[in-house]
């Protein structure tokens, strides 16, 4: 029997939606997991962006040796990797110590996601956090951790996107998230030269572009929630 693709987004949701008691899904639960992760895996993806972050790769990397090529990849898929798993755990303690909601941390972090989508929609980039640096003009240090590893990768925008999903999900699937994304972002790097002489500047900053428009959706929905949580609507 054939399910159109509406049919079965609805049995997605609906297994969503009550995942607590598998109703309606009861005989299914690996499937609630999968749909889980697989949702959130994206969520997490088009956040960290690593198009965006690859296009700052090359113009740093690009009069290194393969093996500083390699270090610079490392140094920031690894930090950026540190920096999510360590909000992912510490960030809801670090939100009660000072007295933050879920709802108040849901409204303000959709609020920092979008306008990181605006940027990216508008500007096809992410804030690099280094205003009047030219991603032409590199300067020569290690930049594996700073600018690439944070705020590009890990920035506002994914570090809230975490703590979230943290609350919202399974804590096992978002660390898998997390680790998954870390691992396509490295071999993105590694392999960025070849995408690079495929799709050139322009299509990377057009992947950015589409990017931001799914993460402005994102965004909205984490503002619609908190406020919703907040108002007990």
């Amino acid at each position: 029997m054939k399910i159109d693709l509406v049919t079965f987004l609805d049995l997605i949701a609906s297994c969503r939606l009550n995942k607590d008691k598998y109703l309606g899904c009861h005989n299914s639960p690996k499937m609630v997991y999968l749909s889980d992760f697989v949702h959130l895996t994206i969520e997490l993806f088009v956040v960290v962006d690593p198009f965006a972050a690859m296009i700052m790769y090359i113009a740093y990397a690009k009069e290194e040796t393969p093996k500083d090529r390699k270090r610079m990849a490392n140094d920031a898929t690894i930090s950026s990797f540190l920096i999510l798993i360590f909000f992912a755990f510490v960030g809801e303690y670090i939100l009660m110590y000072f007295g933050i909601s879920i709802a108040a941390l849901e409204i303000a972090g959709g609020i920092l996601i979008l306008l990181t989508s605006v940027e990216m929609v508008t500007e096809g980039d992410k804030p690099s956090g280094k205003k009047g640096q030219s991603v032409d003009t590199p300067i020569r240090r290690d930049v594996g951790i700073v600018p690439l590893g944070t705020p590009l990768l890990a920035g506002p925008g994914a570090i809230s996107l975490v703590i979230l999903l943290m609350h919202d999900y399974n804590p096992v699937l978002v660390i898998l998230g997390v680790v998954v994304v870390s691992v396509i972002t490295f071999i993105l790097f590694l392999a960025s030269f070849y995408i690079y002489d495929i799709i050139k500047e322009k299509g990377a900053r057009a992947l950015t572009r589409v990017f931001g428009i799914l993460v402005a959706g994102f965004a909205v929905q984490y503002i619609l929630s908190g406020a919703i949580l907040f108002f007990h609507i």
